[in-house]
This record gives structure tokens, C-alpha cells and sequence, in this order.
């Protein structure tokens, strides 16, 4: 038993450590993807050459300005840059640097997000639902690119211009849908708490509606990662995402229960439905099942080094949980989510159970609860 434990401590010990030392390269930017994408403004307007005054030319006639702007998205920071006439207009404007799911930035360029900021003055608001509508489905990724661009344009505003600048106070943006998924945890507490079996499959299947197909705000790796790399949205704007995933890190480490997983995962919804659809409940052979019980916890730390060196929150987050909601994915989730699908007609939670990062990312969690609390009831024996 004692070699078992020694075991168990190198490997984690040996996980942790590597996973720190993901970090550190993340961080020193020692191995970087290439994510900053060259200037597509600086080929569609012959730009070659920008003096200290953020004045850009081409060849010497003078077109105007150039600023870029930073804020928080749906993965991660991401910049914009804008060019702006000398009159105080936006001529027009890219996305330089994302870590957005790449399904989220294409529906926003094929439903022409972008094409609502040429024209603008310097000096609007750039705020969604005024003067800036968000596009369905990448809402977040919307709201970011409007306050980078909000940046970016005020700064050459006030610099370039003096122009005066619009009051905004910084606003709850919480819908009845925000009001209605905090309820829908709240219960799922209760279910949990009191083993009431009933009010957990009507919470499951309000969030099977509500938090699947309506917000598809499934909570995944990339917001997970999030919080390892710093990333904390503002709750302002991201209610759901602090309910979801802030709410259920409090519950287990306070009352031990992991609550998103048991009771409000649409996808475990999703994958319950299909299972009770079929009627079939394959049972793999104990040695089979003990091996892949593990997969997930493999699949976590794998993901995790990658998403810690790239600094880049989505980039390994293969989880399907969007794409069943939204039918848009890309690369490996076209194979992973038929898959789940399938696996879950004959085996109930096939993906939860042997594929999930999330669940095992709480699990860890759970763990970790357990054995802090195991020692300090034991210190106090």
C-alpha cells in the first residue's frame, strides 16, 4: 500500500510539476503559435510606413491613423486595429491577435460584424445594443471586439483630435434568461443536497433548454483554462459564466458536491435523453472500463500543457458540448461529437464517463477537497 501511495505521489507530483513548467514557457513566450496575424489593413491600403505620431502612409500620401485596442473575449484577450481618416472616422478596422473559437469569429464574419465599424466616428460609444449590434451565438466575442475597438478609436480621439468622449457607466447586463439560469443552479444545489430525483432530471431538462440551445453557455475546458492563465471576464457582462463555473467550484469546495455535473450539464441532459431513447445500457468488461475511467484525466493534463504553453484557452478544448447545440464546431469535434452521440446510446454518460476534461477537472477539485480535509481531521485527532 505504501509503494502504491509513493506511486501515485511521483506521478502527480511529476503532473504538477510539468504542467507548472507549461506555464513558465507560456508565459516567457518561449514557444508561441503564431496567432498575431500580419496587418491585413497594411495590404488592402498600400500602407508602408507609420510615423510617431500613429500617422500611416503610402508612399508619401497620407491616409490618416492607426491605433489598436485590447479587452477580454470569449478565450482570452484579443486585438483590433483600426485605421481612421484625418477627419476623425474609422476607415476601417481588423482583428489582429484572438484566441476566440474559430467557429465564433467566422459566424461573425460571414454575418458582416465587421462591417458595422467603417464610417463610425472616433468618438461613439462602439456599445452593443446602441450603436453596435452583437451577432447571435458569438455574443461575447461581439461585446470584446466593440470595447477593443472603443479603445482603440477613443485613444486617437483624445490624442489626435481632442474630440469629447460619451459618459458610459459600466452596466449590469443581466437579461431574465441570467436571472433564470441562477435559479436553475440554486435548484440544482437542492436536488443534490436533498436527493430529490425528480427535481434533478426537471433541473437537467431546463438546462437542456435554457442553458444548451437558447445560451449554449455549456461550461468547457476554455473556461477553465481561463482562470489558470488570469483571464477573469467582467461579471458585469459574463453572469452566466460565474454562475456556472465560479458557482460550481464554491459548491464542492465548500459542501463537496459537484453540482454542474450531477444536475446541470445540458450535455449530461443530452446524453441521458438519448440513453432513456434507446433503452440500451451496455456494460464494458470491468478491466476495459477501469482502464478508460482514467482517459479524461489523461485527456485534462494533455489539453492543459498545450492550452498553458500557447497561452491560448481554446486551443485544445475539443469537448463538443457547443457544436451539439450550435452544429458549428471545427477539425477533431466533427468526429468527437457523433461519437459521444453513439457511445451514448448504448452506454448511459458514455462521454462524462470516459471522456469528459470538465468533470475531471472538478474531480480533481473534489480530490484535492478530500484529502485537505482528510488532514486536517486527522491533525485534529
Amino acid at each position: 500500500m505504501l509503494a502504491i501511495n509513493m506511486k501515485k505521489s511521483i506521478i502527480n507530483g511529476f503532473a504538477f510539476a510539468s504542467l507548472l513548467i507549461a506555464f513558465y514557457i507560456g508565459q516567457a513566450d518561449v514557444i508561441k503559435p503564431k496567432q498575431l496575424h500580419q496587418p491585413a489593413l497594411f495590404e488592402t491600403y498600400n500602407i508602408d510606413r507609420v510615423d510617431k505620431g500613429s500617422r500611416v502612409y503610402s508612399g508619401d500620401k497620407w491616409l490618416g491613423y492607426i491605433s489598436e485596442g485590447w479587452a477580454q473575449g470569449y478565450g482570452g484577450r484579443l486585438k483590433v486595429m483600426l485605421l481612421s481618416d484625418s477627419l476623425g472616422r474609422l476607415i476601417d478596422m481588423d482583428l489582429m491577435h484572438h484566441t476566440e473559437t474559430h467557429a465564433y469569429v467566422a459566424k461573425l464574419r460571414n454575418k458582416r460584424f465587421f462591417e458595422q465599424f467603417p464610417d463610425k466616428k472616433l468618438n461613439d460609444k462602439f456599445l452593443i445594443g446602441e450603436d453596435v449590434e452583437a451577432i447571435s451565438g458569438a455574443t461575447v466575442s461581439s461585446n470584446a471586439i466593440a470595447l477593443a475597438s472603443r479603445e482603440a478609436s477613443w485613444k486617437l480621439a483624445t490624442d489626435q483630435f481632442s474630440f469629447p468622449l460619451p459618459d458610459i457607466e459600466a452596466k449590469w447586463q443581466l437579461a431574465y434568461q441570467d436571472l433564470w439560469v441562477a435559479l436553475i443552479f440554486i435548484l440544482g444545489i437542492v436536488a443534490v443536497l436533498f436527493k430529490k430525483k425528480k427535481l434533478r432530471y426537471a433541473v437537467l431538462f431546463s438546462s437542456f433548454i435554457l442553458i444548451g440551445f437558447v445560451l449554449n453557455a455549456s461550461v468547457s475546458l476554455s473556461h477553465i483554462a481561463k482562470i489558470l492563465l488570469g483571464y477573469m471576464p467582467d461579471i458585469r457582462q459574463h453572469f452566466v459564466w460565474y454562475v456556472l463555473l465560479l458557482g460550481n467550484i464554491l459548491t464542492i469546495l465548500v459542501l463537496g458536491r459537484n453540482v454542474y455535473c450531477n444536475t446541470v450539464c445540458p450535455f449530461h441532459a443530452g446524453q441521458i435523453i438519448l440513453n432513456k431513447i434507446s433503452g440500451i445500457n451496455f456494460k464494458l468488461a470491468p478491466k476495459l472500463s477501469r482502464f478508460l475511467i482514467h482517459t479524461p484525466k489523461y485527456l485534462l493534463y494533455l489539453s492543459l500543457i498545450l492550452i498553458l504553453i500557447s497561452e491560448n484557452p481554446t486551443l485544445a478544448s475539443y469537448e463538443p458540448f457547443a457544436m451539439f447545440f450550435s452544429l458549428e464546431g471545427i477539425g477533431v469535434q466533427w468526429y468527437i461529437l457523433p461519437a459521444a452521440l453513439i457511445g451514448s446510446l448504448f452506454i448511459s454518460d458514455f462521454f462524462c464517463h470516459y471522456f469528459c476534461p470538465v468533470g475531471a477537472s472538478f474531480k480533481v477539485l473534489l480530490d484535492a477537497r478530500r484529502w485537505f480535509t482528510n488532514k486536517i481531521l486527522k491533525s485534529d485527532g
